[in-house]
């Protein structure tokens, strides 16, 4: 998983890698290449793959065209503006993410 840190003189942030069961608490002071780093809450909500792959906003294949609360392109394909809205849309017809 990645994981937000900032430099504790600079205030620069840093992404680092750790699994899960060995990263460092939130709030943690942790050294790396000699420099003390704080382990942060991250700014954005990691969204899986999904998130990586295409961002938001992205054009659905797998929803059904012209979808409720969906702005649609003019082949009715539902336009999902945010991991909120993707959420919202998923619990509001009852699908799952895959």
């Amino acid at each position: 998983m990645i994981y937000e840190f900032v430099n504790t003189e600079t205030g620069e942030s840093r992404e680092l890698h750790y699994q899960m069961g060995s990263a460092p608490v939130i709030g943690e002071i942790i050294k790396k290449n000699g420099e003390e780093y704080r382990r942060v809450s991250s700014s954005h909500v990691d969204a899986g793959m999904d998130a990586k792959v295409h961002g938001y906003p992205y054009l659905s294949s797998s929803l059904p065209r012209n979808l409720e609360g969906c702005d649609t392109n003019r082949q009715g394909k539902p336009i999902i503006t945010s991991r909120n809205h993707e959420r919202e849309v998923i619990s509001r017809h009852g699908y799952e993410r895959e």
